[in-house]
């Protein structure tokens, strides 16, 4: 059985981001308005909300199933699952807020609609998952140092982690418009997908890298 699934804590925190996952593939709306009927909303739909919050989830799920990530002395990683589970639920917020004015103006033309179970399941998804990233944190506490500080191995993580990410949401973008052929209707949700994903694998990376090289550097 892989480590990930041995320990309770990381289990439920995958479990949660699992959820939360899922959730966001599934409709948020379900909704009916005279001469068009029932039709569904998905959260990939006008701002893409529902891709930023898979892209969290699988950022949180990936730093859980990491061992490395998971035990690891680096703050920000250890507290990402919890980071990210809150984001979610910000932006769950504000799109249940939008799905009630949707909601209003469908009823002034006639319709009427309500949020689906793949939008509640998500938003249990969130909550778990920050609950879950918070207890972790809370463990970890002996072992990681929250406290801001200046060294030279944070301060190069913070600034490579900055640039693999602005990095890494430029080579998603453009390789979103490539798959698409530039078309900006095409490009759009692919590159929600593949913008924060190369985003988030850059952050890490140039974190990682940018403290480990200083280290390094150190030891010499």
């Amino acid at each position: 059985m892989p480590e990930a699934l041995r320990d309770r804590l990381r289990f439920a925190t995958l479990a949660a981001t699992l959820l939360m996952i899922v959730g966001t593939v599934l409709p948020w709306i379900r909704a009916w308005r005279p001469g068009t009927g029932w039709f569904d909303v998905s959260g990939f739909e006008q701002g893409g909300d529902g891709g930023l919050v898979l892209e969290l989830g699988l950022l949180a799920g990936v730093l859980v199933w990491s061992t490395r990530a998971w035990q690891s002395r680096i703050g920000p990683l250890v507290a990402g699952p919890g980071l990210a589970g809150v984001a979610c639920l910000i932006v769950l917020r504000l799109w249940h807020e939008n799905g009630l004015t949707f909601f209003r103006l469908l009823t002034n033309a006639g319709g009427h609609g309500s949020f689906q179970p793949g939008f509640w399941l998500t938003v249990l998804g969130a909550i778990g998952t920050t609950a879950c990233g918070a207890i972790a944190i809370w463990r970890s506490r002996g072992r990681v140092s929250y406290a801001p500080g200046a060294s030279a191995a944070g301060i190069a993580g913070a600034l490579g982690g900055a640039i693999g990410a602005v990095g890494g949401f430029v080579a998603g973008s453009q390789i979103a418009t490539l798959l698409t052929d530039g078309s900006p209707v095409g490009a759009s949700g692919v590159l929600i997908v593949l913008a924060f994903a190369f985003a988030f694998g850059g952050a890490w990376f140039g974190a990682v890298a940018g403290s480990g090289i200083v280290r390094a550097l150190r030891r010499r």
